[in-house]
């Protein structure tokens, strides 16, 4: 009886810890990582830029457009 409720118990506890979205290991199989710049740079504001507004990469910098191409790099756009 306690293998039974020790087995219940975890079979519980897996489908609880389920989040119904993205999980960090899902967004890495699909080839998203994050952003991989330093804070404070131009190639992470561009990152963060693109992810937020999707918008296109032609600023007038060229760190913070290659910042933003990663971006579109890694959702495969």
């Amino acid at each position: 009886m306690k293998k039974l409720v020790t087995i219940l118990s975890l079979l519980i506890l897996t489908a609880c810890g389920s989040s119904g979205g993205y999980s960090d290991n899902e967004y890495e199989e699909d080839g998203y990582t994050g952003n991989p710049y330093s804070e404070g740079t131009g190639h992470y504001a561009g990152f963060e830029w693109a992810e937020r507004t999707g918008g296109n990469c032609n600023g007038n910098s060229q760190s913070f457009n290659e910042g933003c191409e990663e971006y579109y790099q890694q959702i495969g756009e």
